[in-house]
């Protein structure tokens, strides 16, 4: 993988260094110690939290905490300077990147995964094939009722449920699902992906938008009791033709819609955790990446066809 001699150069040349220090003494985090805290998107919480739990048993002097927010919020503390390392699925704007040329330096942006927006629904609903066209009536509210998909629905009004008002989700339905248009007024937003797949489990006629990260590694106990609970939606590009879910093979075949890229935004002006970090996961953390049943950016994935 091309990062990763690059990486353990890197590691290397600040391990064989005595751990810099600030005019006071204190002691300032490298990549491979010291102590950050970072923000993620929630939607990534299981594959950051797995990362991190690798990345410090490896660098025990390293200790990164994480704090899960919506995409809205990480961005803002990051130019806040709350903190200095986010993980969220955007590049920043150009307004955004220009307030850092002004303090003398560009945020380091690394992609790490791809993602994809993954829609879901109670068991009990037969209506688990959608087009695009569909989708994109139903979000914006132009098809309100389950009986306009299919007649023999008895499930009433279609209830859109989303993780989080400021959350990439929201923001990534509006910029590249609905360009720009108004979301249908039967939605509304939880806090969390988790609480959403809780909603879906009891309520038949919602239809639950989340990152996939959280019911796509199906070796995991969590996402096996979530499977139990809700189905997840396929997508076809038009009436007729054939659907697919969020998976990792159909995004590598890019043959389901709504893929999306995660990246990790470091704004440290030096060389501290943050690019530790941040180049763990674009080298030897693509292992993670990839049983996490997500797409892996820099590496390459092996596809075995099956039939359907």
């Amino acid at each position: 993988m091309k990062y990763t001699l690059l990486f353990f150069a890197i590691l290397a040349a600040f391990a064989a260094c005595e751990q810099p220090k600030t005019k006071s003494g204190k002691a300032l985090d490298t990549p491979t110690t010291g102590e950050i805290t970072i923000m993620a998107d929630e939607g990534y919480k299981p594959i950051i939290e797995t990362s991190i739990d690798v990345f410090d048993s490896i660098y025990k002097q390293a200790k990164i905490n994480a704090l899960y927010v919506a995409e809205g919020e990480a961005v803002a503390a990051l130019v806040r300077d709350s903190v200095q390392v986010i993980v969220i699925t955007r590049q920043l704007t150009a307004d955004e990147m220009k307030f850092f040329e002004a303090r003398g330096f560009k945020p380091k942006i690394t992609p790490i995964a791809y993602d994809a927006l993954a829609f879901i629904v109670h068991p009990d609903n037969r209506d688990t094939v959608f087009t695009k066209e569909q989708m994109q009536n139903i979000l914006t509210g132009q098809v309100t009722k389950w009986t306009e998909l299919n007649p023999k629905s008895t499930l009433g009004d279609i209830r859109l449920v989303f993780d989080h008002p400021l959350s990439g989700t929201v923001r990534y339905v509006k910029d590249s699902v609905i360009a720009g248009a108004a979301l249908s007024p039967n939605a509304s937003a939880l806090k969390t992906n988790e609480e959403v797949i809780s909603y879906v489990a009891k309520n038949k006629n919602t239809l639950g938008i989340i990152s996939a990260n959280w019911i796509s590694d199906t070796d995991d106990g969590g996402v096996q009791k979530f499977l139990k609970e809700i189905k997840i939606a396929d997508i076809a590009e038009a009436a007729g033709k054939e659907g697919y879910g969020p998976y990792q093979a159909y995004l590598a075949k890019n043959w389901y819609p709504y893929k999306r890229t995660v990246y990790v935004i470091n704004a440290q002006a030096r060389n501290g955790l943050g690019l530790g970090f941040a180049s763990y996961l674009a080298a030897d953390g693509q292992r993670i990446v990839l049983k996490d049943g997500l797409l892996p950016a820099n590496a390459v994935t092996r596809l075995i066809e099956v039939s359907r």
